[in-house]
């Protein structure tokens, strides 16, 4: 009987994030969605004005179309999340290898900086609480 109740205010729960609010009839935009949608944006921006000295075309279309998965993505709490993680994994990865042609005792290129500043980003949109509790 317990658990009955315990499954159904958690459906209840689901439900309420999925529906629109009462009050204004829109969906709630979550703390990972805009994360998400920031993320993509910026991006895209970094993408498309060159002010730090980035390397080689491929960079960039990376960058282009990781900003234009976080802004598509964006409109779901679980594509959301979803894109965090593939950030994180992504550019995670390019971090740790980029880190490692470097040596040990070399400083980091803008490239490395850019690839950890994304995996931050998508340890951030994949683990950010999604709403205030109330």
């Amino acid at each position: 009987m317990r658990n009955e109740v315990a499954v159904k205010t958690r459906e209840a729960a689901k439900k309420a994030d999925r529906d629109p609010d009462p009050k204004d009839g829109r969906r709630r935009f979550s703390r990972a969605q805009l994360l998400a949608l920031v993320v993509g944006v910026l991006q895209l921006v970094f993408a498309s004005v060159p002010f730090l000295p980035t390397g080689d075309g491929n960079d960039h279309a990376l960058y282009v179309a990781t900003g234009l998965a976080g802004v598509l993505l964006a409109w779901d709490h679980r594509h959301a999340r979803c894109y965090g993680f593939g950030l994180l994994l992504l550019y995670g990865q390019l971090f740790i290898a980029d880190a490692e042609a470097t040596g040990t005792l070399g400083l980091p290129t803008w490239e490395t900086l850019a690839y950890g500043r994304a995996a931050l980003a998508g340890v951030a949109i994949a683990l950010i609480p999604a709403f205030k509790r109330e």
